[in-house]
């Protein structure tokens, strides 16, 4: 069943170039790859892909380059993701991504945005059946607009900057997008992060030994945010408080590349469903699960059913 509220992804879709090794170097040191592989990655195709998966009718907004992978393309259809607002630049070849993989989901990483730098040009797509859009790794620029002129048209917008915000985003920048936004996505380290850029006060809330910043200020911006804390769990932050939902644990871990893209597409499956935000957290916590058990960002296998079986709702 595809559901008929539906979902328009933001992002890029590249080449991961995944290397194991057994731990990640400090500046000035190296160390020795014990494996190499080429998957399928970029945020946007990852979030993409799995909420496709349980569901959700979804669209992708992206650039590619000439030289990308049919492969990448039939997959992506296969599951449902529909292509038609995907780019294809004349000159610029295809995104692509440099992890080194460390035992226990520790990862660092070097990305070539490639074709993506024509982001900045696109036209925003105005979907009405969109009820809502995620705005992942993006341009600025090409984000802000978006935001601004979906959300007037009604739909539910979600700001995932990733680790781009620390680099890509300054002050001026996330006060114009948030000023469009209902939710902010990202990991403890960008949640500080963005309350440090901005000034932002709060008590800390503790979960799993983890402290986590409950930003009073940031809902004058937004309504709530979704704040994953690795193999801890997730954590719904509201002006009222925190709604903690611990990890669903499926064994050994064989690569956690791409987990948090999972754990957004399990969310937009319950979300598109009618399921509250806090209970929303359970289902992006099992597909993340669900990902952690098969090599590479998107080569796991996923349905509504197994959500519900590993949630137990």
């Amino acid at each position: 069943m595809v559901l008929n509220r539906g979902l328009l992804v933001c992002g890029n879709m590249n080449i991961d170039r995944i290397y194991s090794v057994e731990c990640l170097p400090s500046e000035g040191e190296s160390t020795p790859i014990s494996a190499e592989r080429t998957v399928f990655g970029g945020c946007g195709g990852n979030i993409a892909i799995a909420a496709a998966r349980v569901g959700v009718r979804t669209r992708l907004s992206s650039v590619i380059g000439q030289d990308f992978p049919a492969d990448y393309s039939r997959n992506m259809e296969m599951a449902g993701v529909e292509l038609d607002l995907v780019s294809i630049s004349d000159s610029l070849p295809s995104p692509y991504c440099i992890i080194l993989s460390a035992p226990g989901g520790r990862q660092s990483y070097a990305f070539n945005p490639g074709s993506m730098i024509e982001q900045k040009d696109l036209k925003v797509p105005l979907d009405s059946k969109i009820s809502h859009v995620h705005i992942a790794t993006s341009d600025p620029s090409f984000s802000i607009r978006a935001a601004k002129e979906l959300s007037r048209m009604g739909s539910s917008v979600s700001f995932d900057p990733g680790m781009e915000i620390f680099f890509r985003w300054n002050v001026d920048l996330l006060r114009k997008i948030l000023a469009h936004c209902d939710r902010f996505f990202g990991n403890i380290g960008e949640w500080k992060h963005l309350g440090e850029q901005l000034g932002w006060g709060g008590d800390v809330h503790t979960f799993s030994g983890i402290g986590v910043p409950h930003f009073i200020d940031a809902f004058e911006h937004i309504e709530e945010a979704v704040i994953t804390l690795g193999a801890a769990g997730s954590v719904l932050i509201t002006k009222d408080g925190s709604h903690y939902e611990g990890p669903i644990e499926v064994g050994e871990v064989v690569d956690a590349t791409g987990a948090g893209d999972a754990f957004r597409g399990g969310f937009y499956g319950a979300l598109t469903r009618g399921y509250s935000s806090g209970e929303a957290l359970k289902f992006g916590n099992a597909m993340g699960a669900l990902s952690i058990k098969s090599e590479g960002p998107q080569d796991y296998e996923a349905t509504w059913d197994k959500l519900i079986h590993l949630t137990g709702i």
